[in-house]
C-alpha cells in the first residue's frame, strides 16, 4: 500500500477531512461534488461539480445532517483500486490486484451478487448510504422486523423506514445486516439504476472491501 487517507464513520456516512474541510466518500454517486474546485486525492486530481442533473450540490449540502464541503464520487478512483478498512479507518490505495468477483459496476459505483434469503440479488455497495436498502419488501420474507427509523438521501431527503435484520451471503461468507425498506422514491431511483440492493457503510464495517474500479473486480474479507 502505497498511500491511505484516514477515513471516519459520521451519521453513517464515510468521510475524511482534508485541508479544504471534510468531503464524504461515496461511492455511490458517479461525479464528485462541491465548488468548482480540484481536490488532491490518494494521488489524483479530482474536479468538484457544482451540480448532479437537476441537483446542486449547495442544495444536496443543505440536507445533509453534518458539515461537509464536498463530495468525493466514484470518478476520482476509475483507474484506481482502492481498500476500505473501516476497523482501522484507513482508505488505502492498493498496488496488488484484487482479487474477487467481477460483477459489472453501475455508473461507476461498485456492485456484488449476494443472497437475501432465497433471493439472488444485485447490490450497489455504497459509502455515502448511512444504511443498506432492499429494493422490495419480499427480499426481507426470512428477516426480522426491526421497527421503523428515520434516515435521509441527498437527494430525496430526510424519510422514514421500515427496517429488517436478514442475512447475507456473498460467496461463502455471511454477515448480518440492518436493512431499509425502500419507500417508493428510493425504490424508483434502484428501479432506474437497476438494482435490488443497496449495502451502505454498515456492511463496510463488517470487514475488509477491495475494489479495482478499472476492472470492476471487488473483493471482501468479512
Amino acid at each position: 500500500m502505497s498511500q491511505s487517507i484516514e477515513v471516519q464513520v459520521v451519521e453513517g456516512i464515510l468521510c475524511a477531512d482534508f485541508n479544504e474541510g471534510r468531503l464524504i466518500i461515496d461511492t455511490g454517486s458517479p461525479v464528485s461534488l462541491g465548488p468548482d474546485t480540484m481536490i488532491q486525492v490518494l494521488g489524483c486530481a479530482v474536479q468538484l461539480n457544482s451540480t448532479i442533473g437537476n441537483y446542486a450540490w449547495a442544495q444536496i449540502q443543505e440536507s445533509l445532517p453534518f458539515d461537509a464541503v464536498g463530495l468525493i464520487g466514484v470518478d476520482a478512483f476509475s483507474e484506481s483500486s482502492l481498500g476500505f478498512d473501516l476497523t482501522n479507518h484507513t482508505l488505502a490505495l492498493l498496488e496488488m490486484p484484487v482479487e474477487g468477483n467481477h460483477e459489472p459496476f453501475i455508473m461507476g459505483s461498485p456492485v456484488i451478487r449476494c443472497q437475501v434469503g432465497e433471493e439472488n440479488l444485485s447490490a450497489v455497495l455504497d459509502t455515502g448510504a448511512g444504511l443498506s436498502y432492499l429494493r422490495d419488501a419480499q427480499f426481507a420474507t426470512f428477516g426480522k422486523s426491526l421497527g421503523r427509523t428515520r434516515d435521509f438521501h441527498p437527494l430525496l431527503g430526510e424519510f422514514e423506514v421500515d427496517t429488517v435484520e436478514c442475512s447475507v451471503m456473498v460467496g461463502d461468507q455471511s454477515v448480518t445486516e440492518v436493512f431499509g425498506l425502500a419507500n417508493e422514491d428510493l425504490q424508483r431511483l434502484m428501479q432506474i439504476a437497476t438494482i435490488d440492493g443497496i449495502l451502505g457503510t454498515s456492511f463496510f464495517a463488517h470487514g475488509v472491501v477491495e475494489v479495482d474500479f478499472a476492472n470492476e473486480i471487488v473483493g471482501l474479507s468479512i
